[in-house]
């Protein structure tokens, strides 16, 4: 019999929970009623749901009844196996937690921070925020490699329906009209495509005039544009953060997303920040990836990251050195060739594409474009340009970065599907597609004697299958 001392009273389960901690005789189970371990306190697991709700009043601060101690008898399911040092750890974290947010007088915080209470944070929120039931992991999803499928949000939108007929109260943080919904009041871009808006205040110059504005709404400051979730799979060298690149830090991304997207009312302390950051910095797509984090950190030289391949994953090796690696170069392959320049971000995912391109299949967005006004140095009115997403464009409001994103690392993409910023690449062979179409309109447009990689070789049909078998298995 293992003895477990919780910092709080668990009297219900919340729709929301991910983790549903059952008390013997009451009548909380799950809908599939999985049972996971037996005993005094059973366990059962929802499939993508957050813990949160679970600890009744943990999230608003409330000071708590005295300790009650629970007494667990792990059945010899292989499941409930699994599930025990999880849990153990999860309580252990959340009892510092508690402990921590509840003392106003320790304003102390470390910058390396404590991985195990920050997977309790990210799993759970932040107490104290007052903010709207979401915690990180209600997008960034660990079951899908922490990031946000249409194939998952479509099955708990069902299931949410679903549990509306029993109890039209039931909830699912995932579906919050702050950045979820969209005009048709279904959803639509978050069950079809994954995407949520994301908010970005406008830039101005010296004087306060604003550089880039949408022409359709002239007064805004700050805009909403539809994005994915991208993946915090390794996170510990890939910084900056954003598909745009807009957070310098893992700590900035998260207060960013607590303020956008879980609504919070207060900030959290800079210590769970800094937990947050470092439970991130431990999730890697792969343990050589997470031994060549190590090097780097270390300022050791980068390990080989390749498993073994086979005579094909070989032959795409050298066509990813050969077409990929000038831009997704250097260990963490987020380092371009320098004569590429910035011009290498803009890779025609937002639409319309440029004229030379457009007679080009390009997989189309499931964003309507829309009129973007940017002021140019030298040019009396201000130019107008349509994009789907401009972009760095928007941190800028230089119409030089127009359509520009972040480069992302390629470890573990056979994991992160969808892929590009608005998750219009359903497959790998999708993404390759695009690049052979964005080679070829580059070489349009660039005189034949210019050298390689200005001037990049053609992706041909047939190196599809060897190279897309390398990027399975990096």
């Amino acid at each position: 019999m293992a003895e477990i001392q919780l910092p709080f009273p668990i009297s219900r389960c919340s729709p929301a929970c991910g983790l549903l901690i059952r008390i013997k005789g009451s009548e909380c189970v799950t809908p599939s009623r999985q049972r996971i371990s037996s005993g005094a306190v059973t366990f059962a697991r929802r499939r993508h749901r957050n813990i949160a709700d679970t600890i009744q009043g943990f999230r608003k601060g409330k000071q708590q009844p005295a300790h009650r101690i629970y007494r667990m008898k792990l059945s010899r399911n292989a499941s409930a196996r699994r599930l025990g040092a999880p849990l153990l750890i999860l309580v252990l974290a959340t009892s510092v937690i508690a402990r921590d947010a509840s003392s106003e007088a320790d304003s102390t915080s470390t910058e390396e921070g404590r991985p195990l209470v920050g997977a309790a944070l990210f799993t759970l929120g932040f107490p104290n925020t007052h903010g709207n039931g979401r915690a990180c992991a209600t997008c960034h999803v660990p079951e899908q490699a922490f990031g946000l499928t249409p194939q998952h949000v479509e099955q708990r939108y069902q299931l949410l329906q679903s549990r509306r007929k029993l109890n039209p109260n039931a909830d699912d943080p995932l579906f919050r009209p702050i950045d979820a919904n969209d005009g048709a009041e279904d959803f639509t871009n978050l069950r079809q495509h994954a995407l949520v808006r994301v908010f970005i205040k406008l830039p101005t110059d010296a004087n306060g005039q604003k550089l880039v504005w949408p022409v359709d709404d002239p007064d805004a400051t700050q805009v909403a544009l539809w994005r994915s979730t991208p993946t915090v799979l390794n996170t510990a060298f890939t910084g900056p953060y954003q598909l745009d690149g807009r957070q310098p830090t893992l700590q900035a991304q998260a207060l960013g997303a607590l303020i956008d997207h879980s609504e919070i009312q207060v900030a959290p302390k800079q210590q769970f920040l800094n937990d947050v950051a470092a439970f991130q910095k431990t999730l890697f797509s792969s343990k050589s990836v997470k031994n060549l984090a190590r090097a780097l950190a270390r300022g050791e030289p980068p390990p080989p990251t390749d498993p073994p391949l086979n005579d094909l994953e070989r032959q795409g090796k050298a066509l990813f050195e050969r077409h990929c690696a000038v831009c997704h170069g250097g260990p963490t392959q987020t380092v371009p060739l320098p004569e590429l320049g910035d011009i290498i971000r803009n890779i025609f995912v937002s639409k319309p594409v440029p004229p030379f391109a457009a007679d080009l299949p390009f997989a189309p967005s499931p964003i309507e474009p829309r009129l973007w006004a940017f002021r140019v140095p030298n040019v009396p009115e201000p130019v107008i340009i349509p994009s789907t997403d401009p972009g760095r464009a928007l941190l800028t409001g230089n119409v030089a970065h127009l359509n520009q994103f972040d480069m992302p690392a390629l470890y573990g993409m056979s994991r992160t599907a969808p892929y590009f910023h608005d998750n219009s690449a359903r497959t790998m062979e999708d993404v390759v597609r695009h690049y052979q179409l964005s080679f070829e309109a580059v070489r349009r447009v660039t005189p034949p004697e210019v050298p390689f990689p200005l001037r990049p070789d053609p992706i041909l049909d047939e190196e599809f299958a060897p190279l897309i078998a390398y990027l399975k298995k990096i």
